[in-house]
């Protein structure tokens, strides 16, 4: 878990305590959905819907690489 993200989950009631293991494993499937989503084409009228799903995507991303020590 990246440095300071353990007091960012303890605020919230549901993910306080949780597995490191857990955490990384809920971001490892969060990145994948959001990074094979964004490469589909927009559907009609979202045109920014995959862009955000990418930035979401990379986001959790970076997450897991600060968590594994920058891998």
């Amino acid at each position: 878990m990246p440095p300071g993200s353990r007091p960012l989950l303890d605020a919230h009631l549901t993910a306080r305590g949780a597995d490191p293991a857990a955490v990384a494993t809920a971001l490892v499937g969060l990145a994948g959905l959001f990074l094979t989503s964004a490469a589909r084409p927009a559907p009609p009228g979202l045109p920014t819907l995959r862009p955000f799903q990418r930035a979401q995507g990379e986001a959790a991303l970076a997450w897991l690489r600060a968590s594994w020590g920058g891998v």
